[in-house]
């Protein structure tokens, strides 16, 4: 039988990140028939610096949904890390349960695989690992890189995606020019693009990428993209850092065709110093990119030609079945097969 009140708690930096949003997701869970406590600024700072947790109910036997920003500009992704895993922690040592983390981008999600050459830890992994020693059940995120990888590295605690499609398509929406042709950045994201395409009724196309460095790549068009002479292209990315890749895909599209019209949208956006600086490039003087973005990475910088629309108005209820479908599972499972505290 499903609880009737859940506890909806709110990490500092999600808060400061995406200020006034923990009331879309208190709404969002009233409409599918939970009481909701909020319980905000749960973790705070000792005089010395460290974590205080304070939690400010007994939460015994009761869900939580926990939310933090990972990747905001309000603390390193690695400060914030620690107040989620900590303020779950706190939940579980109390009583709580089943405890969820929505975190709109998680941080690490690149760090999914080995690299030729590189001897790096997996720190998807690793989070993964602290997740379930933190007693966290499930962590949702929206989609954003190689979504099965990301969910195999998380054993002990369930990861689970929100799907970005609604988001790019009502981001493609907003442009002012009807796309005549959809750009994938790379193979890997080219069957989403063609999805994408065929709800617009759109062609589309996939970019080569080469990673040269960090912040660096080649973009190449496929010989057998045959470009329009006009009309209005927009590159479909999930994330964009350094805008390498905008970079290389929009030259590529203009020395194929220079009467053509270049737009992007990206799920999330987290710029680097490289990263804004050519976007400050890209988006300034003719011919100018028009960039639509979420701000669903806590970013929200003001450039010419770049718009940041909120995510959480049109993800909260989609938070909120995926916070009840994993609360449902829960409570069907024995006890033994749930995430435990090590």
């Amino acid at each position: 039988m499903r609880p009737a009140t859940a506890i909806l708690a709110v990490c500092r930096a999600f808060g400061r990140d995406f200020p006034g949003q923990s009331t879309n997701l208190t709404t969002a869970l009233q409409e599918a028939g939970l009481a909701v406590d909020l319980h905000p600024a749960v973790d705070q700072r000792f005089p010395d610096g460290e974590l205080c947790i304070d939690i400010p109910v007994d939460p015994a036997v009761r869900p939580v949904l926990l939310t933090q920003s990972l990747t905001g500009p309000h603390a390193d992704p690695d400060s914030a890390l620690l107040a989620l895993l900590a303020t779950a922690r706190s939940y579980r040592e109390h009583g709580a349960g089943p405890i969820t983390a929505f975190v709109p981008h998680l941080a690490y999600a690149r760090h999914d695989r080995h690299v030729p050459g590189q001897r790096r830890p997996l720190m998807a992994a690793l989070l993964g690992d602290l997740a379930a020693a933190a007693g966290l059940d499930h962590v949702m995120t929206l989609a954003s890189g190689a979504q099965d990888l990301l969910q195999a590295l998380f054993v002990g605690s369930r990861l689970t995606f929100l799907a970005a499609q609604p988001l790019q398509l009502e981001l493609l929406g907003k442009l002012s020019v009807p796309p005549t042709l959809l750009a994938a950045p790379d193979a890997g994201a080219a069957p989403r693009v063609r999805e994408l395409g065929r709800a617009l009724g759109v062609p589309t196309l996939a970019a080569e990428k080469q990673r040269l460095g960090p912040e660096q790549v080649l973009v190449t068009l496929g010989g057998d993209d045959r470009l329009p002479a006009n009309g209005h292209a927009v590159i479909v990315d999930d994330l964009v850092t350094s805008a390498g890749t905008l970079e290389g895909i929009t030259r590529a599209l203009r020395e194929q065709s220079p009467g053509l019209r270049v737009s992007a949208v990206a799920t999330h956006l987290r710029p680097t110093a490289r990263g804004l600086e050519r976007l400050r490039n890209l988006c300034g003087p003719e011919p100018a990119l028009n960039l639509n973005v979420t701000d669903s990475a806590g970013h929200r910088p003001s450039l010419a030609g770049l718009t940041v629309s909120p995510a959480l108005p049109s993800l909260s209820r989609a938070v909120a079945a995926s916070f009840l479908a994993n609360l449902e599972d829960s409570l069907r499972l024995p006890r033994s097969s749930r995430a435990v505290l090590r």
